[in-house]
């Protein structure tokens, strides 16, 4: 597909070279594989991809919805994979400023959340809180459209408007929307003091019972847990759950993690879920790494037996360590512990996970962290 409308199928044999000659000019853009129809990723020289942005932020409908997703998508795998620049990726994504669809939303949140938690590891860092910064300037617009009222009839919304709001609603709370959390908190608010006359919706329940737990007593962290003690709803319960995970009480999420240990309220069925779900908390790593490397014994004795249920804690809770001193200190273990059981693979693989975080955080973090501040200081400059 070309700028000027034009389009055609070329069948190309495996291993084959092709040329296609004057196909257009130098000042006009190219497209392959447009609406994704092959499963392969696209990357063109730079004059290209400056081209295809330009195009982006002046008509973003030049591009179906599938392809303006399946664009957002290479950009990031490519840059990841050192193939691009990362700033083209990060430079693509600002038309989303005026995107409405769900897909290519939905593709940016997967894409993005890597760099984001890279950076989450260190939640007082510049990087981390300007990466917050460019998802709130993002999605901020689609947040303050009528569709998000918090009074919004879900059955006036079709499907993929139902998931957009769901989506940029937990989005912006997660990355410190102020306006996002003061709505959730207000509405959790309600629900405590009446949960019959003001229902949450399904689509929001998740975020809002964290939002309110983050930003709430520890009253409301004891009422969350009685409630997800006393429920029979499995799903409802899920949710009760991970709302626990969301305290910022490091105390209150020390002692859920040693309840992961004993079979009591947390069945051990559960106790990955929610040893996952305290990693992914910004802080919330270094807590379950120092949780697994002071209690191994005891998680040995408890799920050594229980298959896949202590690799995938290792392999979840070393997922995105990204330091030197964070290998060292795994590598130690290692060496000095003498069972690492049914994890022995999980740690290995986990290791190399880690060196590839180093390497990211190494040579594309920082220019993504530079392209970051350079870009929010022009917003800041021209508002």
């Amino acid at each position: 597909m070309t700028s000027s409308n034009s389009s055609s199928i070329q069948w190309v044999a495996p291993n084959q070279t092709r040329i296609l000659p004057n196909i257009v000019s130098n000042n006009n853009w190219i497209v392959f594989n447009s609406d994704e129809f092959g499963f392969y990723r696209v990357n063109y020289d730079q004059a290209n991809w400056e081209l295809i942005i330009k195009q982006l932020a002046t008509d973003r409908t030049s591009f179906s919805i599938v392809t303006r997703a399946q664009m957002i998508d290479d950009t990031f795998n490519l840059a990841r994979s050192s193939d691009l620049n990362v700033t083209f990726a990060l430079k693509l994504a600002t038309y989303l400023i005026n995107e409405t669809d769900y897909v290519p939303f939905r593709t940016f949140s997967i894409n993005i959340y890597y760099p984001l938690v890279m950076f989450s590891q260190n939640p007082d860092g510049v990087d981390y809180q300007n990466m917050q910064k460019f998802i709130q300037k993002l999605e901020e617009k689609q947040y303050n459209s009528s569709i998000f009222s918090m009074q919004q009839e879900l059955q006036s919304l079709d499907y993929f408007t139902r998931q957009l709001r769901a989506m940029v609603i937990s989005d912006l709370c997660a990355n410190g929307y102020d306006r996002c959390i003061k709505d959730l908190v207000e509405k959790y608010d309600q629900w405590r003091s009446n949960s019959t006359a003001n229902p949450i919706t399904p689509d929001i329940r998740t975020v809002t019972y964290c939002q309110g737990i983050k930003n709430g007593t520890i009253q409301d962290y004891e009422n969350m847990k009685t409630l997800y003690k006393e429920s029979n709803d499995q799903v409802e319960k899920n949710r009760y759950g991970y709302a626990l995970t969301c305290t910022r009480n490091k105390t209150l999420l020390e002692e859920l993690l040693n309840t992961t240990l004993g079979n009591d309220y947390i069945r051990l069925q559960d106790a990955s879920r929610f040893i996952n779900n305290i990693r992914l908390q910004p802080g919330g790593q270094k807590l379950a790494w120092k949780f697994i490397s002071q209690q191994w014994k005891e998680l040995v004795h408890v799920f050594g037996s229980i298959s896949f249920t202590l690799s995938d804690i290792v392999s979840n809770v070393l997922e995105y360590m990204n330091t030197e001193n964070d290998l060292q200190a795994v590598q130690m273990f290692m060496e000095e512990t003498d069972d690492l059981s049914l994890a022995e693979r999980a740690f290995l693989s986990s290791v190399e996970k880690i060196k590839a975080n180093i390497r990211w955080m190494n040579t594309i973090g920082p220019d993504t962290g530079t392209w970051l501040k350079n870009y929010l200081s022009k917003i800041n400059m021209n508002s």
